[in-house]
């Protein structure tokens, strides 16, 4: 893995180019790395792009997801929110993985939630929704750039 590649797209091309270049990507591995290391200060276009592509693992969604608070989501799922586009945004996600929209790759993830934050989880959610809070084995990619 070539991580000058990514490094270039985090730091110094343009919006536009980040999503031309993520959009047209054919590497899981890439899409979690450059995902592992995106600044949530910059909103939700680039993680969006990277879970519209179709190579995109579930581990990617899953780490994309817990990054964009989906604790929260999970375990208030009942309550409104006061950011409409992080309601939108983390809506949509949890409905792809609850729906299996997501391939699954050798991609390792690790739920970054407590002992005492999954047994809360665990009592809540439904068989399907377990997805949220399982591991997933493989290679771990979580590289900081």
């Amino acid at each position: 893995m070539n991580t000058e590649i990514i490094q270039d797209l985090l730091y110094n091309k343009s919006l536009k180019d980040a999503k031309n270049i993520l959009s047209s990507c054919t590497a899981p591995t890439m899409l979690h790395i450059y995902a592992f290391n995106y600044n949530w200060d910059d909103g939700f276009d680039l993680p969006q792009t990277i879970i519209d592509n179709p190579v995109c693992a579930l581990s990617t969604a899953l780490m994309i997801f817990y990054l964009g608070d989906g604790y929260l989501y999970l375990s208030e799922k009942n309550k409104s929110s006061n950011d409409p586009d992080w309601l939108f945004f983390i809506s949509n996600l949890y409905n792809r993985i609850y729906n299996n929209a997501f391939t699954n790759e050798s991609i390792e993830f690790t739920v970054p939630l407590s002992k005492a934050q999954i047994f809360k989880l665990k009592k809540q959610l439904n068989e399907n929704e377990q997805v949220f809070i399982t591991p997933i084995e493989g290679n771990n990619y979580d590289i900081s750039l």
